[in-house]
């Protein structure tokens, strides 16, 4: 039996994270100062600090599509520089 593809108006197919938008967007909070360390307790996260004080964190490995855009929405609200599309703005 072989398995087809998503059906339209599913959205399946439209709600992948991969690692290029992780890179990206570590890429785009230290370019605004920001921080990152990678947590202890989970291989893959990423601790975010602006000016000594922890604002967030980052899942290496996201497992749905909006929770990039929640932490975008959260590193924003705790004052780093970045746009809602992640990417730095001085």
């Amino acid at each position: 039996m072989t398995q087809s593809g998503p059906q339209p108006g599913s959205r399946r197919s439209t709600n992948k994270t991969s690692n290029r938008d992780t890179r990206a967007l570590l890429r785009a909070i230290e370019a605004a100062g920001g921080c990152l360390e990678p947590c202890r307790s989970r291989s893959g996260h990423y601790k975010v600090y602006l000016e000594g004080r922890l604002i967030g964190t980052i899942a290496g490995t996201p497992s749905e599509y909006r929770s990039r855009k929640n932490d975008i929405a959260n590193l924003r609200r705790n004052g780093l520089q970045i746009t809602s599309k992640g990417t730095y703005a001085p």
